[in-house]
Order: structure tokens, then C-alpha cells, then sequence
């Protein structure tokens, strides 16, 4: 380029200053923001977001902004995180001791977040140029920009990166967009005294870095233990897969323990409400017992005393006819002596004296009703054997274990066993 003609140089230093100038791929925070999902997504725009539902924070729900990966591999977001004791609200397990970092940047997640970003930018027909603001016509992989036609002219004479219509581009699917992309992200070298990041194809497993050729020529100590930096990334995703397949048998293991455990809840429940079943039933068969008892005592009490009444009732009777003999005659004498003529009282005193005399031979003692103090005394007997029969067998009675199938199986409802 330093051999172009003089015009070509002298507009050169502007458009290279501008490229340097330019913003580079937005963060997935300014992106994620833009985005505001509408209830009138297209079904592509619904499946993808379907799709990629993962993405959101496992706890609240929201976008994850600056996702965070814990060692009980659940993701959440900074807000939902409980930094003093960086215990995982969802399964409440902390951090194991003496682990380095209880919580990893999920770079993964921010990455793809990012990317899927870039896609939706991509696919809305009113995107514009990162730099000019006109309407877009290309992408940049490498500076992950927006460009029209006409910067796209300059951005190719200095850089010479990968670029693609987006007209292409808007006839692939999300997964074919985040496969491309993810190819084409470069890996540099590790040593930041580069001014510039240098790709880099070499990894050192002695140092655990990649290395660009210059750093990997002077790293003289560890040359036996370098290798091409996909061979290590291959190696390292076979590692994963076969701790996942490990992990789909120990899957399995913990199903089928969970089943069982499902199972003796499920049984357990039906324990319960086959006892609960029976304790009503038994308990209103006992309730029900007591309550006939009841209306049997009451009724045996009501017929005792409505015989003795009726026996009471009759003397009772006949006392009240003897006081009112008693107290006539003692009436009519008093008035006789106070204004009968004594005419009149020889003349009725044979048939006076003859009446009182009969009141005289009346006794009480021989009308006064045989009542019992203790009439009630046996109905006592059967109250207190009624009620010994049910206290009894629960302050007596062992503690034993519910047979369940016992509880289940029917009985004679009009049996009450009282008794232990």
C-alpha cells in the first residue's frame, strides 16, 4: 500500500484513521437492549427464541447480563448471585472448599448472546452502516461491523478481511449464522507484550497457553511439549464428551433411584390416605355407637322417671285431696263457732264430728311416696362403663405400627371395635 499513487495515500490516512476509529461489535448489554421482544414476533424469531431460552438466567428468569457459571454448573445472572456466600439459589448448594473461583465468567453464554445480537441486526432490512449510518449491504467477520458499499471499498483496501452480503447472510438460519461465526473467531497469542494480537495456530502444555511462532521458538524449555493448538482443543472436547457420557449413566443411576423414591412417596401417600379413610370411618362408627348409647340411656332415664312420676303423681293426688278435706274442715268449724246459731250446731255437730274423726285416722307416713335416692344409680353404672370402654383403649392400648394393608382392606362398617 505504500507504493499506491500519491491521491490514493493522501485520502488513505483519513479512511485508515477512521477504521481505527470505528466501533467495533457492540456489547451483548447495548444489544440485548435494543432488542425488546414484541408479541407480533415472526415464528422464526419465536422458535429462536425457543430455542435459545437457555441463555436466560435459571433462576429469575431474565436476560443474563454478565452470566455467571457456578460450580454446581447452574447459570445466573450478577443480580440473582449471593455474593457474600455465592451459595446457588436453586439447588442451595455452596461452593466446594477450597475451590480457587466459586463462579466463572460464562464466556460461552456472553459470546453467543452477542452473536445471536449480531444476527438480529443482520436480519432486520433496516440495519445501517456502523460508520456512515446508510443502509447496510456487507458484514465484516473479523471487525464484526456493519458496512455499505461505499466503505466497504475503503475497509477492503487496508484490511482485506472476510466479508459477506447480507442478502446471503439473510437466507441462512440462526444455527448456520452461529456455526459460521464460531469458525471463524481466531485464537492469539497469550504473551501481552504483543502490540498487536498475533494469530496463533500453537498450543504449550507446559504453559497451558497458546503461543504464536516467535513465542513458541523462544520458549525452548517446553519444545517436546507443543502441538497444533486444534489437535489440543479436539483432545479437550473428547475429554468433555466422555465425562458426559460418563455422566448419562450416572443419569440413569439417579432416575431410577429417583423413581423409587417417587414410588415410596406415592406409597406413602397412599398409606396416608387409606389411614386417614379409616380413621374417620372407624371414628364415626364410634361416634355413632356413643351417640345410640346415648339416646338409649336417655330415653331408659326418661322412662324411670315418667314412672316414678306417675307413681308419685297419684299420692301426690291424694295428699292434696286430704289437706283440702283437712283445711275445709277447719274452715267450716271456725266459721260455725264465729256465726252458726247453737241450733245449728247441735244439728250438724254428729255429722261434723264423724268427718273429722275419718281425717283424724289419715296418716301421711302411710301416703308418702316411696322414692329411691339411688333410682338413677344403675344408669350411673352404664354411663361410666360406656365411657371406660373408650378411654380405656386409648390410654391402654400399645403403640403399633399401621399395617397399610390392614388400613386398606374393608371391614364391617357396623362393627366398633372399642377395644384393644
Amino acid at each position: 500500500m505504500q507504493q499506491e499513487p500519491a491521491p490514493a495515500r493522501s485520502s488513505g490516512p483519513q479512511q485508515n484513521s477512521a477504521l481505527l476509529q470505528a466501533p467495533t461489535m457492540p456489547s451483548p448489554e447495548s444489544l440485548s437492549e435494543g432488542h425488546q421482544p414484541s408479541p407480533d414476533h415472526s415464528p422464526t424469531e419465536q422458535a429462536m427464541e425457543e430455542e435459545f431460552q437457555f441463555l436466560r438466567c435459571q433462576h429469575c428468569g431474565a436476560e443474563a447480563k454478565c452470566p455467571k457459571l457456578l460450580s454446581c454448573l447452574h447459570t445466573l445472572c450478577s443480580g440473582c448471585l449471593e455474593v457474600p456466600s455465592m451459595r446457588c439459589p436453586i439447588c442451595q448448594v455452596p461452593p466446594p472448599a477450597g475451590a480457587g473461583a466459586p463462579a466463572l465468567d460464562n464466556i460461552f453464554f456472553e459470546s453467543l448472546q452477542r452473536r445471536l445480537s449480531v444476527y438480529r441486526q443482520i436480519t432486520n432490512t433496516q440495519a445501517v452502516c456502523t460508520r456512515c449510518r446508510e443502509l447496510a449491504d456487507f458484514w465484516c467477520f473479523e471487525c464484526e461491523q456493519l458496512l455499505c458499499s461505499k466503505c466497504l471499498e475503503a475497509h477492503q483496501w487496508f484490511l482485506k478481511h472476510e466479508t459477506r452480503p447480507l442478502a446471503e447472510l439473510r437466507n441462512q438460519s440462526v444455527c448456520e449464522f452461529l456455526d459460521g461465526t464460531r469458525k471463524s473467531n481466531n485464537i492469539f497469542c497469550s504473551n501481552r507484550n504483543h502490540q498487536t494480537p498475533s494469530p496463533t495456530s500453537i498450543y504449550c502444555r507446559g504453559c497451558s497457553k497458546p503461543l504464536c511462532c516467535t513465542c513458541a521458538l523462544l520458549d525452548s524449555g517446553h519444545s517436546d511439549l507443543k502441538c497444533d493448538i486444534s489437535v489440543e482443543i479436539q483432545q479437550r472436547q473428547e475429554e468433555l464428551d466422555t465425562m458426559t457420557q460418563a455422566l448419562q449413566e450416572q443419569d440413569r443411576s439417579f432416575s431410577v433411584v429417583q423413581e423409587q423414591m417417587n414410588s415410596a412417596v406415592s406409597h406413602l401417600e397412599r398409606m396416608r390416605t387409606d389411614m386417614e379413610e379409616l380413621i374417620r370411618t372407624r371414628v364415626s362408627q364410634v361416634v355413632e355407637h356413643v351417640r345410640a348409647q346415648e339416646r338409649s340411656l336417655l330415653e331408659a332415664v326418661n322412662a324411670r322417671y315418667q314412672s316414678n312420676y306417675r307413681e308419685i303423681e297419684g299420692q301426690l293426688d291424694g295428699l292434696k285431696s286430704v289437706l283440702q278435706r283437712i283445711r275445709a274442715g277447719s274452715g267450716l268449724v271456725q266459721r260455725m263457732k264465729r256465726y252458726a246459731s247453737d241450733q245449728e250446731v247441735l244439728d250438724m255437730h254428729c255429722f261434723l264430728r264423724e268427718a273429722l274423726g275419718r281425717l283424724h285416722q289419715e296418716k301421711p307416713q302411710d301416703m308418702q311416696a316411696a322414692v329411691r335416692t339411688d333410682g338413677f344409680e344403675d344408669f350411673r353404672a352404664r354411663l361410666q362403663d360406656l365411657v371406660s370402654s373408650i378411654t380405656q383403649v386409648t390410654d391402654a392400648a400399645p403403640p403399633r405400627r399401621a399395617n397399610p394393608e390392614a388400613a386398606s382392606s374393608p371391614r364391617d362398617s357396623s362393627a366398633v371395635d372399642l377395644h384393644p
